[in-house]
């Protein structure tokens, strides 16, 4: 006799064995919009590639200008803090003028300096910044001024031929602490004659440059030694300061100034610096510009051509799917979908590719030569837009106009 228990057991161990024996299989939606690039993932590579470096060289150009930008308001930073007063074709600035500025409210010391410019590389060439020649006791008010503190060395000694400079123009010239920075050969700055070597690296603040005043009074050719003035604003005072010196240079008669104790004085204000130097590379802005408008068109053009040809791959699948009643517009919505997909992929991956490439670009050979290049940013990813945008209007514009033309019947006939 059979036992029960065990009778009535099997139907459960059987269904048990079917259920580990047939495991749910999961299979791609054959309609999906999806379904094609996980299937044809070699074809669609050409054109998502394409985007991405397409967004990769125009993010690369954006970045170049930006780092125009960045350069300039890096390098004369310390304008953010203090304005510089100088003289032009004249020794120093009329005493007249330095008394009433003196008087301004805003004001809250007043440094003299000789200054004479030295020629550093950047990503658009080389860029004239100025090396301060300061008194001895007026140093440590200028470099806590910048921001800065004394990380290596010693300050320079009078006389000496004894220079001062931030960690990055150090590395921009390519010297170390102890070496001798020999005086640019075919500059049209005027410039010292004699080597200066290098006693101590600045870092945290702005960059800078210091030198002993009198060694330059001493050695500068006679022409290029005037006196300017840094000037210092009360706490959170400058723009007030800057707005009250220009007044009195513009306004001059209104203040009691006749016009020769202001024809050969200039002002120099952190706004005023980077405004002048991007009127000077005004042509550069826009020939980067013109490259980058290039670079879109060319792309979304290219980006058209590959399209269709892929269309053309698959006038079959398109013509089936007509003919089972799928309607014109059903299909558009479907190509919409997949063109939208495949240029905001091929958009992150040239983010991406931008990101990475400048990151060790700037980590590598930027950064250790003293060189400035901008990080990417939000001016820097609205400015790649137009690129997915300009490939997915140009893509679907080719590939609609053929669906809406085509006929299933000729498709299917093989015609």
């Amino acid at each position: 006799m059979a036992n029960p228990t065990t009778s009535a057991d099997a139907p459960s161990g059987a269904r048990a064995t079917a259920a580990r024996e047939l495991p749910p299989v999961k299979t791609l939606a054959p309609l999906s919009p999806f379904t094609y690039y996980r299937r044809n993932l070699m074809r669609t590579l050409p054109v998502g590639g394409s985007i991405a470096i397409s967004v990769f060289l125009v993010a690369a150009i954006v970045t170049l200008l930006s780092s125009v930008d960045k350069s300039i308001t890096t390098n004369y930073g310390l304008v953010r803090r203090v304005s510089l007063l100088g003289a032009q074709l004249v020794k120093d600035v009329p005493p007249r003028l330095v008394a009433k500025v003196q008087r301004i409210p805003h004001l809250r010391q007043k440094v003299s300096t000789v200054t004479y410019l030295r020629n550093i590389s950047t990503v658009f060439g080389e860029m004239p910044v100025p090396i301060f020649g300061l008194d001895t006791k007026d140093v440590p008010t200028i470099v806590k001024a910048s921001g800065n503190r004394l990380v290596k060395g010693t300050w320079p000694r009078p006389g000496e031929p004894e220079v001062v400079l931030s960690r990055a123009w150090a590395n921009n010239l390519g010297k170390r602490l102890g070496d001798w920075i020999e005086p640019p050969k075919n500059d049209r700055l005027p410039t010292l004659l004699e080597k200066l070597r290098l006693v101590g690296i600045l870092e945290g603040g702005e960059n800078i440059g210091i030198i002993d005043k009198s060694f330059l009074v001493l050695t500068l050719p006679e022409p290029a030694v005037r006196t300017s003035y840094l000037l210092m604003p009360q706490p959170g005072r400058l723009k007030a300061m800057n707005a009250a010196i220009e007044d009195l240079i513009k306004n001059h008669e209104k203040h009691g100034l006749p016009p020769s104790e202001v024809r050969f004085v200039k002002f120099y204000t952190f706004d005023g610096l980077v405004q002048e130097l991007r009127d000077s590379l005004g042509f550069l802005y826009k020939f980067l510009s013109i490259a980058d408008a290039l670079v879109i068109i060319a792309v979304a053009l290219l980006s058209g051509f590959l399209a269709n040809i892929y269309f053309e791959q698959r006038l079959g699948e398109f013509g089936l799917l007509s003919a089972f009643g799928f309607r014109r517009e059903r299909l558009a919505r479907r190509l919409m979908i997949e063109t939208g997909m495949l240029v905001f992929l091929g958009w992150l991956c040239g983010l991406a590719l931008t990101w990475g490439v400048f990151r060790l670009l700037d980590k590598y050979y930027m950064s250790p030569r003293g060189l400035v290049l901008a990080q990417m940013d939000s001016f820097i990813i609205l400015f790649t837009l137009p690129t997915p945008i300009l490939v997915g209007i140009a893509s679907l514009a080719t590939v609609l106009f053929r669906l809406y033309r085509f006929d299933p019947i000729e498709i299917m006939e093989r015609r």
